[in-house]
């Protein structure tokens, strides 16, 4: 079996086990102050669209799209620990992954109860989507999605913007596609 289909096998898996997670009582000590001055909360829709072409020249190709919703800041006095969040629900509705930093602590909490912890973005990424994706400056971006300073992406990727609307293409190895981030407006408390 392929990677891709071992990696998508997990997907159908956290979301299923994600799904129930917005019913779940949120703990108000972890969340974020969206009309804090130093906060950075909004939405909008994605699609990541790839193809990957096997040793024997054959090539799969698939597609995910959705919405999306990041929060970050602090939940209190400035000495407090900073707080990111990232949900990902596809245009079906079933979520696709929530992923949260507290700290220095990462999780992508599932309804069953089960806790996957990861060291980094990076981590709670190859958890979340079916291909690697450059995590760190897609934070950067979800922190600050500002045209005028987009993040350094790694060799082989490269921002496209055209009025608001954010592409990122990539060809890493044997995989090639394209990340579209297109944002909503600001998300209030």
């Amino acid at each position: 079996m392929s990677l891709l289909f071992i990696r998508l096998g997990c997907i159908a898996a956290i979301s299923a086990t994600l799904g129930a997670c917005s019913t779940l009582g949120k703990d108000k000590s972890t969340e974020v102050d969206c009309g804090a001055i130093q906060s950075s909360c909004h939405h909008g829709r994605f699609g990541l669209i790839w193809k990957v072409e096997q040793a024997d020249g054959k090539v799969e190709a698939d597609s995910i799209s959705g919405t999306y919703e990041w929060r970050s800041g602090r939940s209190g006095p400035s000495q407090a620990p900073e707080i990111a969040y990232l949900e990902v629900n596809s245009t079906l509705g079933p979520s696709l992954g929530s992923a949260k930093r507290l700290g220095e602590f990462y999780e992508v909490r599932a309804a069953d109860g089960r806790v996957y912890l990861a060291k980094n973005w990076q981590s709670l990424f190859d958890l979340m989507f079916p291909v690697e994706l450059p995590a760190e400056a897609l934070v950067q971006w979800m922190e600050n999605p500002n045209p005028d300073e987009l993040p350094a992406l790694p060799a082989n990727w490269a921002w496209e913007n055209r009025n608001g609307r954010y592409r990122v293409v990539f060809v890493e190895n044997n995989t090639s596609g394209r990340i579209d981030l297109i944002p909503r407006g600001a998300l209030r408390k």
